[in-house]
């Protein structure tokens, strides 16, 4: 009669440890290979192909990576913000809005 309640009770803390692994896979997900700089546009290539050559500067090193053209036509030399890519593949650029004055005799910009 024993039997009857080791076998379940064995089945059970097995999904309890296999539903325990699971959860910390999650919570310890590896990033990717993704990163993530504060990065300026230096050069857009000329559009019209799908995917346009544009060069940007993190870190005092250019990174060169081809962006979807309707992503390039948003960006401009000088440009400021998050570069996101992963290897040689672009996955995002945030740009960072300038909220003080360069004179300091503004203040706060007015943000819309």
């Amino acid at each position: 009669m024993r039997w009857m309640w080791i076998i379940p009770g064995l089945v059970m803390a097995l999904a309890a440890l296999c539903l325990i692994a699971v959860w910390g896979r999650r919570i310890r997900r590896p990033s990717k290979g993704e990163i993530s700089l504060m990065a300026t546009v230096k050069r857009v290539a000329a559009a019209g192909a799908d995917r346009v050559p544009v060069t940007f500067v993190a870190r005092g090193q250019e990174i060169a990576l081809t962006v979807p053209e309707h992503l390039a036509r948003q960006l401009f030399p000088g440009q400021r913000g998050v570069l996101t890519y992963s290897g040689s593949e672009f996955i995002y650029f945030v740009p960072r809005e300038e909220l003080f004055c360069d004179d300091g005799s503004e203040g706060l910009l007015q943000v819309s």
